[in-house]
C-alpha cells in the first residue's frame, strides 16, 4: 500500500504564506529549505509551503481537486477563532458527513482547508 509521505500546499507568497498557516492557523516553520519552501511543524506527514507563479481558481467542491483537513475536537469554537482572525468560512452553516459536521475556508491563493 502507498504511505504518503508530504503535503504541498503551492502558494504565490511564501512570506504571506508563512503569516497566514503559522499566525492564523497556528503552524510553526519547522525548516526553510530555500526561499521559496518552507517546512511546516506536524506530528505525522509532512507540510510543505512551496512558492509558484498563479492562484489556483478551482471551484470547491465542484471540481476535482486535492483538499486537506484539519480535524477539530470543536468544530463552531474553532470557526468563531478563525472568523475573528479575518478567515471566511465557506458555508454559513457546517454541513454533515459521515463523521460529523463540516466547514471550509480558502488561505489567500486559493486553496481549500476543511476543519473536521
Amino acid at each position: 500500500m502507498p504511505k504518503i509521505g508530504v503535503i504541498s500546499i503551492y502558494v504565490t507568497d511564501i512570506e504571506l504564506a508563512k503569516q497566514f498557516y503559522c499566525d492564523k492557523l497556528g503552524f510553526e516553520v519547522h525548516r526553510v529549505f530555500d526561499p521559496t519552501t518552507v517546512k511546516l511543524a506536524h506530528d505525522g506527514i509532512a507540510v510543505v509551503l512551496c512558492q509558484t507563479e498563479a492562484i489556483t481558481q478551482v471551484q470547491y467542491p465542484s471540481q476535482a481537486q486535492v483538499v486537506f483537513g484539519i480535524e477539530t475536537e470543536e468544530l463552531e469554537r474553532t470557526i468563531e477563532e478563525l472568523t475573528a482572525k479575518g478567515i471566511s468560512m465557506i458555508y454559513e452553516q457546517s454541513p454533515v458527513c459521515p463523521g460529523g459536521h463540516y466547514n471550509a475556508f480558502r488561505d489567500p491563493f486559493g486553496n481549500v482547508i476543511e476543519l473536521l
